[in-house]
């Protein structure tokens, strides 16, 4: 037997072999400085003004019919004449109506917009025209343009538009059909999109790279993500020019597509990949390889230099957690912070829709959802529940050590919460320890084994575990 040799376990999202000890799986926890818990969600909440002593507000539903709260987005207007800004909720329901609320009006009433309906969830672009502020809500049976100086009107002839931004005065859009142009609006009249005129047409998309799927504006350039690729828009001599700039092995799924930061973020069934402009490179976010195959409800946001990622994956470990006792289209919510590629993984939230919102001093994420709280707006939170039900913590790490020679494994020694179950998987078996204070704790035990791995997992609202070490000797 060799002298006593010791594995400790500062850095809990280690992955790289060389550092130490590797992460291999986790969720409902913070691995960024030891264990703690995540994020969560919880009823959205609503500045009444903009002095915090007038308290917040949850949306009041009972004015509306909705059940299922479908999608959601904000419209800020700045009125001229008085100065005023006002930020407006706009909600749409599974009742086909589009109700607005106030934020700082101290109203929590949502009322049904000009009688406007939809026979599905719009998707909305907010822009300026002519120094006033605009919006588009964009459905498969019609157009409504509203912007500050008129009422809302609507063009029942439009196309069906999948996607929208605006670029240098210039309105790009993406259609369902014709799936291989590209359509523009150089005077921004969006009512003019599917219509050749003098001030709008169509850049076609003759290639390999797929139907056009979603146009994003970034870095004052516009690129156009297809299936298979990424295609950008340049301006030469007046005309528009188009280039491939990325062909990809897999289908791109492009409601994960999010300008983030200096980096465009997007997810194909392989892994989560950057873009910069110039090139493509995938990320090391290794969740990936439990992925429950893409199927169109994964839905992406950004919001303050992290990108959110809500979608389904198996973790195949036969436990039940919050949305899963249920029928659910997504099951976790990946937060990656684009600074240094970290991240966080909430397991047991069905996210339907991603909002960031910056109104004064009020910045949020907001969410709904594709099942269990269907009816409210919900927002991110910094603690590991869901709706006040905490949410269960799980950590997994790689093997302990890199070679295969026998160890005999004397000691762990743990510094946590109390209550927190420290698993030592090892060759034949596993053997479980429970922290019975705060602060050190340490276990004495004798376990033979080549190969091994610590689990740790807490079912407490709260949890906190700075460092691990295991004693052993090499024979």
């Amino acid at each position: 037997m060799r002298d006593k040799k010791q594995i400790v376990i500062e850095d809990f999202g280690n992955i790289d072999r060389d550092k130490g000890v590797t992460v291999e799986r986790f969720y409902n926890l913070n691995p960024s400085s030891g264990l703690k818990q995540s994020l969560g969600v919880e009823l959205a909440k609503f500045p009444k003004r903009d002095d915090p002593s007038y308290g917040d507000y949850s949306l009041d539903m009972t004015m509306t019919t909705i059940n299922q709260i479908e999608s959601i987005s904000i419209f800020k207007q700045f009125f001229p004449v008085s100065g005023n800004t006002n930020f407006r909720i706009l909600l749409y329901g599974d009742d086909e109506k589009l109700y607005i609320n106030e934020m700082f009006m101290l109203n929590d009433n949502l009322l049904w917009l000009y009688d406007l309906t939809f026979e599905s969830a719009p998707i909305t672009l907010a822009f300026k025209k002519d120094d006033m502020d605009a919006i588009i809500l964009a459905s498969q049976d019609k157009m409504v343009i509203w912007t500050t100086d008129y009422l809302p009107y609507t063009v029942t002839d439009a196309p069906i538009i999948t996607s929208m931004c605006m670029n240098d005065g210039v309105l790009f859009c993406t259609l369902v059909e014709p799936a291989f142009k590209l359509w523009y609006a150089t005077d921004l009249r969006a009512e003019n999109i599917g219509k050749l005129s003098s001030n709008s047409g169509y850049i076609t998309l003759a290639d390999e790279l797929g139907y056009a799927k979603k146009v994003v504006a970034f870095n004052e350039s516009v690129y156009v993500f297809r299936e298979y690729g990424i295609s950008k828009i340049s301006v030469v001599k007046n005309e528009f020019s188009i280039s491939q700039v990325y062909i990809s092995r897999t289908q791109i799924l492009t409601n994960t597509v999010s300008a983030c930061g200096d980096v465009i973020m997007f997810c194909t069934k392989e892994g989560l990949y950057t873009f910069n402009g110039v090139k493509v490179t995938k990320t090391n976010v290794n969740i990936f390889d439990i992925l429950n195959n893409f199927n169109g409800n994964a839905v992406a946001e950004s919001f303050k230099n992290k990108y959110y990622l809500a979608l389904k994956l198996d973790f195949n470990d036969g436990k039940t957690i919050a949305c899963e006792s249920g029928t659910y289209k997504n099951n976790a919510l990946l937060v990656v912070d684009t600074l240094d590629y970290s991240y966080q993984l909430v397991r047991g939230v069905d996210i339907k829709q991603l909002l960031p919102v910056f109104a004064r001093d009020y910045e949020r994420m907001l969410v709904i959802f594709n099942s269990g709280n269907v009816g409210v707006v919900g927002q991110v939170i910094d603690s590991s529940s869901s709706f006040d039900v905490s949410l269960p913590k799980y950590w997994l790490s790689g093997e302990l050590t890199d070679n295969y020679n026998v160890k005999l494994f004397t000691k762990l020694v743990v510094e946590a919460d109390e209550n927190v179950k420290f698993n030592f998987i090892y060759d034949n078996g596993q053997i479980t320890f429970t922290t019975y204070k705060e602060g050190i704790n340490e276990f004495c035990f004798k376990i033979c084994s080549k190969q091994a791995k610590l689990e740790i997992t807490s079912d407490s609202a709260d949890m906190n575990v700075k460092k691990a070490v295991f004693d052993y000797y090499e024979y």
